[in-house]
């Protein structure tokens, strides 16, 4: 039986990444569940740097691997090389808020705070079939409801002709009510696990935005 890699990159560390990236205060102290802590410590001090600056510069500098600064329009490609997406206005490609970070293959910020959070969506990428995509999206929502997250369904989706099947997370943290959408997909022995995270009250609006994301979103 082959090893199942994914394992350290379950969508509760997801949530925790793209939290730390969004969000200008420290980690809480109940950001993890036991099940995910040892992980995601190692992503509270990589990203950390990322919640001083939260709000992106642009420049013109096109399509780039490391995704550190993009103009309107810019298509941003993922470290790894397997898709490109185009970010909304207002949004950058900020892969180097990440640097150290192992998996975290695209990380696009807005450039709007609601109180002290900005919009952002994470990808993490590891090997994997469609058996291991089903049980990470399982266990992640297990792992959220335990942790007093309110879990519900999300409507599952293709991105770029690939199915994708996900779910919806709300709770609290430092005072800010968040919403996450997660999506995990499955594609040529790589599973991606997509999830932006917004405050509630730019939940809608940030909803939207995603959907026009992966409107763009190609496989390479």
């Amino acid at each position: 039986m082959s090893a199942r890699p994914t394992r350290a990159v379950s969508v509760g560390l997801l949530t925790c990444a793209l939290v730390l990236t969004g969000c200008s205060k420290g980690p809480a102290a109940d950001q993890t569940t036991p099940s995910d802590a040892g992980a995601a410590s190692s992503v509270t001090s990589a990203t950390t740097s990322a919640t001083t600056s939260a709000t992106p510069t642009t420049s013109g500098s096109g399509t780039t691997g490391d995704a550190t600064a993009t103009s309107e329009g810019d298509e941003v490609r993922s470290r790894s090389g397997a898709f490109t997406v185009v970010p909304p206005e207002g949004w950058t490609g900020a892969n180097d808020k990440a640097n150290g970070v192992a998996n975290i293959d695209l990380v696009l910020l807005s450039s709007k705070k609601v109180g002290s959070f900005a919009s952002n969506l994470v990808v993490l990428t590891s090997a994997g079939d469609q058996s291991v995509l089903e049980d990470e999206m399982s266990k992640g929502r297990d792992q959220m409801t335990a942790g007093g997250r309110t879990v519900s369904a999300a409507p599952n989706r293709s991105v770029a002709g690939t199915p994708a099947i996900g779910f919806t997370t709300t709770f609290e943290r430092d005072g800010i009510k968040v919403l996450a959408r997660s999506y995990g997909i499955q594609r040529n022995g790589k599973v991606y696990l997509l999830t932006l995270s917004s405050s509630q009250a730019e939940a809608e609006h940030a909803l939207a935005e995603l959907d026009e994301v992966l409107s763009t979103w190609a496989w390479t």
